[in-house]
């Protein structure tokens, strides 16, 4: 068989599977893979202890958090971020946007505007912002915006 045929034959297979390869997640330490930055800490200071998985999605870190949420008014949603013993480390108000969606934990997506008291959810922040998405490799960030945060509360 002619080189020239057998080099275009090989493209063919490899170039689908780098394709495939470069979008795959890949999972991460939350301890030696990510890197909080000076404002992500100022708003998030106990993000360490509160890091459930971090992956790559891509080509970003992500960073996944589990949250529980305490009280809903309106468009804001306070939820309390859980460590992995399902400890209170931070709670946070948010402000959403009338289109956004929560993953609960069991996977299933909610509107936020449903989202009830003691609904666990998960949320994903990219290593670089701290901007909360549904599941990890968004691409925006119109949903959910921080109004405050605060101290861990006692359970």
């Amino acid at each position: 068989m002619n080189p020239c045929l057998k080099l275009i034959g090989f493209l063919f297979v490899a170039l689908p599977l780098v394709a495939a390869a470069q979008n795959t997640e890949r999972r991460l330490s939350c301890v030696k893979d990510i890197t909080y930055s000076k404002e992500f800490l100022s708003k998030f200071p106990d993000a360490g202890a509160a890091c459930i998985e971090a992956k790559t999605a891509n080509g970003k870190k992500w960073i996944r958090f589990n949250a529980e949420v305490k009280k809903k008014e309106g468009d804001h949603l306070t939820v309390e971020f859980l460590d992995k013993d399902e400890k209170g480390v931070t709670t946070m108000v948010f402000a959403f946007d009338p289109n956004a969606t929560i993953m609960l934990e069991d996977k299933s997506v909610k509107a936020a505007a449903a989202a009830e008291e003691g609904d666990k959810i998960m949320v994903w922040v990219p290593e670089t912002r701290f901007d909360l998405y549904a599941k990890p490799g968004a691409s925006q960030s119109e949903h959910f915006t921080l109004v405050s945060n605060g101290q861990p509360q006692e359970r």
